[in-house]
């Protein structure tokens, strides 16, 4: 914390906080001329700083003389209002008597920056603001006051007293110049630097729609001389109807609206934010217009969306003869710019194999968009690759939304599971892949791109155009350039250098020793086919480590389902019988089959009727009929 923080609150410990720091009545407007002289130019700089903190931070800039009364506030209505209820409000005091630990109060007592910002100040009112403040000095370091950027906590310091810093540096020379010699025109050069110097374009129109400032970037992109449109109405500068005019009328302004715009002279793509001046009455006296090009800002969006870049081919680990041709296959794709197909089982890497291609490639600093196309709904996965204009279906974003090709454009995007893409999808990823162009869902107008395409799948893509679920056009075009990658059972060389990377990693992850793994545990896992191939391998040895108690894996048993059946133990062997056993077992048997009829069973068996009687009585087999209570014993020959 700053020294100057700590003495403030030491001050107001001293003099009863509880009493002191209480916002005062107001006391008088400033009377500083000079303060007076730049207090016009707050909206222009206000409009670039808006442009730079984004929508969702208010912000307001603040001017305050030598004896720390607050000239004049500007910004946002609801904030400026705010920060009048917390004691910051025009002729109000800034003094930390009044408002509490500031840092106004603190860069005119030490001359020098200041930030405070959340708990630092003291009052409650407060606790949720930044405030950036600079001195202003004139000629020979005399101080005329400071100036004060105050924003939501969430603000960075760093880009908050950046700015400050900067307001007070253009403001000082402003101030400088209008005291010795009331050069104005020094002071508006040195506005149109500051704003010049902004990237995106900025132009300021009156209520009557005439152009009272127009930076050189803003001239650029509407291909307009600035110097020459200065004074004339906006819409007679143009070939179509100024979306800012209805503004006036309204009072309502806008936020990052995409704008497109296809005029006889002029094909543009903007995001457009315009913001209205009003006076005290609440008139629209002007309006500030920014604008950035689209392929700028979604150029930003896509350093923010794109996926992560991590693999290298640095990170493909193995030296078998199988993986080494896959990767010297990448190594040469990587140096073009023509469509990849990776062809490989789950698990074997695809998604490394096609970061490392990006990385290598001559679009390593531009996006990286990957796409899972078995993960996506059949309903969204149309809009989620070639995006969509407002109100083009129910629960559309207000304003549309780009694509992924959009966002990949001067990229890669890598299309994971091709083959799970809808049929009609497919001819719409044809075309835009023949023509380079996409066209948004409820659009009529193309959008060029520029993209890479690198398709992975895990099936037999030939297979899978057979049985009509792919288009061999679409085949084709993606089959430029054909790598497949080897299954880790097809490369079982490399499991001993796999298994010790992943055990290095996991068990500094686990915050454990180096693991080791035995010549045993190693030829286990040699012998395994690994259908899960290397992304089941890691995930194995992430367990091992995790549930070892040692440092050294000594055993690897493959999972239950992939071990071999053991073999059912044999069966005994049947108690072994005469031939005059077996005959009797048999007739035995047949005469309980029929009954016991005798004649029956004597033609079952081939035999003679009086033979079979005289079989019955050699081998003592009782013949009983369940029909009746007569029973036949063969010994006696009586009933």
């Amino acid at each position: 914390m700053d020294e100057a923080v700590l003495s403030s609150w030491r001050r107001l410990r001293d003099r009863a906080l509880e009493e002191a720091a209480r916002p005062v009545s107001r006391e008088r407007l400033s009377a500083n001329r000079l303060l007076a002289g730049i207090a016009a130019t707050g909206a222009l700089i206000l409009g670039s700083i808006r442009l730079i903190l984004g929508r969702d931070h208010p912000v307001a800039i603040v001017l305050v003389d030598n004896d720390l009364i607050i000239h004049s506030v500007a910004g946002d209505r609801s904030f400026v209002e705010g920060l009048d209820a917390a004691g910051l409000g025009e002729g109000r005091s800034a003094v930390e008597d009044a408002v509490g630990t500031n840092a106004i109060d603190l860069c005119l007592r030490e001359r020098r920056p200041m930030v405070t910002s959340g708990w630092h100040h003291v009052s409650a009112d407060l606790t949720n603001t930044m405030i950036a403040a600079a001195p202003l000095f004139g000629l020979n370091t005399a101080l005329h006051g400071a100036i004060a950027l105050v924003s939501d906590a969430s603000v960075g310091t760093d880009t908050l007293s950046g700015l400050a810093l900067l307001c007070a540096e253009s403001t000082s020379a402003q101030m400088g110049a209008v005291e010795t010699s009331g050069n104005l025109d020094r002071m508006l050069v040195e506005q149109r630097a500051i704003i010049d110097s902004i990237s995106d374009g900025l132009l300021v129109v009156d209520e009557d729609g005439r152009v009272r400032h127009m930076n050189a970037p803003a001239g650029r992109i509407l291909t307009l001389n600035p110097e020459q449109s200065v004074g004339r109405r906006f819409a007679e500068l143009l070939d179509f109807e100024p979306i800012i005019a209805p503004i006036f009328r309204t009072g309502i302004g806008y936020y990052d609206r995409e704008l497109i715009i296809d005029s006889g002279r002029r094909h543009l793509h903007l995001i457009d934010t315009a913001i209205p001046i009003k006076d005290a009455q609440g008139k629209v006296q002007s309006v500030v217009n920014t604008f950035r090009e689209f392929n700028r800002a979604k150029r930003i969006a896509q350093q923010i969306a794109g996926s992560p870049v991590r693999y290298t081919f640095d990170d493909i680990i193995g030296t078998s003869d199988c993986l080494r041709h896959a990767i010297g296959d990448a190594h040469k794709a990587a140096l073009g710019t023509a469509n990849v197909l990776l062809n490989g089982p789950s698990g074997s890497g695809k998604e490394v194999f096609a970061q490392a291609i990006h990385a290598h490639g001559v679009r390593r600093d531009a996006p990286f968009i990957a796409v899972n196309c078995a993960a996506l709904p059949r309903e969204l996965i149309e809009s989620e690759l070639f995006g969509y204009v407002a109100g083009s279906f129910t629960g559309a974003q207000k304003g549309g939304r780009p694509g992924k090709f959009e966002m990949a454009s001067g990229g890669t995007i890598f299309l994971d599971e091709i083959t799970e893409m809808p049929l009609d999808l497919q001819a719409k990823l044809l075309r835009v892949l023949q023509e380079r162009e996409v066209t948004r869902i409820g659009a009529t107008r193309p959008i060029p791109v520029d993209v890479r395409v690198i398709a992975a799948s895990n099936r037999n893509l030939k297979d899978a155009i057979a049985r009509r679920e792919f288009r061999d056009d679409l085949y084709y075009r993606l089959h430029v350039v054909s790598i497949t990658i080897p299954a880790l059972k097809d490369r079982r060389s490399d499991i001993p250098m796999l298994a010790t990377h992943f055990l290095r990693k996991y068990a500094a992850s686990a915050g454990k020793p180096v693991f080791t793994i035995s010549d045993a545990a190693l030829r286990s896992m040699a012998e395994y086919n690994w259908p899960g191939n290397v992304r089941e391998l890691e995930n194995t040895l992430e367990r091992l480590v995790v549930l070892s108690d040692g440092t050294e894996i000594q055993r690897f048993d493959p999972p239950g389902d992939a071990r071999p059946p053991t073999p059912p133990p044999p069966a005994m062997p049947p108690a072994l019988k005469s031939l005059r056993e077996h005959e009797r077992d048999v007739i035995a048997a047949t005469l309980i089959h029929v009954d016991h009829n005798v004649t029956k069973a004597a033609e079952i068996l081939g035999i003679a009727r009086p033979t079979l009687y005289s079989k019955i009585r050699d081998y003592g087999i009782v013949l009983q009929r369940t029909g009746s209570d007569r029973m036949y014993r063969p010994d006696s020959g009586r009933t």
